[in-house]
């Protein structure tokens, strides 16, 4: 990235003798929406609660806007923040847990009601100014909570699994808004998450984290086709690991035998050249069941169940001990427990991730 909004370089964290930050070098660009995706422990909270000003690195520097901000306390980074559990003050209305991190700056009361009543109907919640925490549903006062954190049009907006406590349907529709507010405001957000699903709908680009370090950062549709490694490929979305040798390569093609005794052809576009034994990751909604005129790769399996998922669904077929999922529509023709089935793929469907 040429010119960075933020920066962390060698930015490393330990609690005691447990380190959970290593080595650390990103940077994220102006007006970027970025997701941190990793399990409990990866590290990404760490590294949100540095930004915001909360922990401090045990070694490496930080920058945002030009300056280093790692020596800085957090009311002088210009980051909002978002927590999961909201934060919000229960004895204060909503109005006026809004505008608290304005009366802290010493905002004049003119001012303050005028970003109140503008920030509130931001998130459609100008109506409800004068409740308390305690009359709001959750997600009415997650929107209370992002307010608070855009009312002083801070440079960056920190959320930290800011969706986790809402039930489904509420999650994804603020998952649009927080998009839809990304794009209004042109904000750089930094985003914390376990859920995959979240990550892929949210986010310019994506920081897999794994052991305090970064595993793979990309764009979305990069990371979901092109997965660098096993675990990316299982860790976002649903994967199927098969593992075979490589018998040869031509150009950009490489065959590869499975433990089956079946062979197949990868086509490695940019992805290393392989040698000796290789893992291919395989999306299940690339494979398709044959009938008829087929090509591709072919493998035959036998299914071993079949669960209705609503809108596809979901198969599980064996092939000397590996089981293989396939997800299709619900206009595949019948299918039987026990019956053989050819399944196929293309070569650009499979993708080597490891040894």
């Amino acid at each position: 990235m040429s010119n960075p909004f933020i920066r962390l370089e060698e930015v490393s964290k330990s609690f005691g003798a447990l380190t959970v930050v290593e080595g650390l070098n990103l940077e994220i660009g102006k007006g970027e929406f970025i997701s941190l995706l990793g399990p409990s422990g990866s590290g990404k909270t760490t590294i949100l609660m540095m930004l915001a000003g909360f922990e401090n690195p045990s070694h490496g520097t930080i920058w945002a806007g030009g300056r280093r901000i790692d020596c800085l306390p957090p009311h002088k980074r210009n980051m909002g923040v978002v927590f999961q559990n909201y934060a919000l003050f229960p004895h204060m209305s909503v109005s006026e847990n809004v505008a608290f991190p304005l009366k802290m700056r010493g905002f004049s009361r003119t001012e303050m009601n005028g970003r109140v009543g503008k920030a509130l109907d931001m998130v459609q919640l100008g109506a409800l100014a004068d409740r308390r925490p305690s009359q709001l549903s959750g997600g009415q006062q997650q929107r209370v909570a992002l307010a608070r954190a855009l009312i002083f049009e801070p440079e960056v907006v920190l959320m930290d699994e800011p969706l986790g406590a809402l039930d489904k349907q509420l999650r994804e529709q603020m998952q649009l808004d927080i998009r839809e507010l990304h794009r209004r405001l042109e904000l750089t957000i930094v985003f914390v998450t376990h859920d995959q699903s979240e990550a892929l709908t949210m986010s310019d680009r994506i920081a897999i984290f794994n052991g305090g370090k970064i595993e793979q950062i990309g764009t979305p549709t990069n990371i979901y086709d092109h997965p660098s490694t096993q675990f990316v490929a299982e860790f976002i979305g649903e994967t199927n690991l098969v593992r075979g040798s490589v018998q040869g390569t031509e150009g950009l093609t490489t065959r590869v035998q499975l433990q089956s005794g079946q062979e197949v052809l990868v086509e490695l576009g940019s992805n290393r050249l392989p040698k000796g034994n290789v893992c291919l990751s395989i999306r299940p909604e690339r494979i398709k069941v044959g009938r008829g005129k087929i090509s591709g790769n072919i493998i035959t399996a036998v299914i071993s169940d079949v669960v209705y998922h609503g809108d596809h669904l979901r198969l599980i077929a064996k092939t000397d001990g590996q089981s293989i999922v396939v997800k299709t529509d619900r206009s595949q023709p019948a299918l039987s427990i026990g019956e053989e089935v050819q399944l196929f793929f293309l070569p650009t469907d499979c993708w080597v991730v490891g040894p």
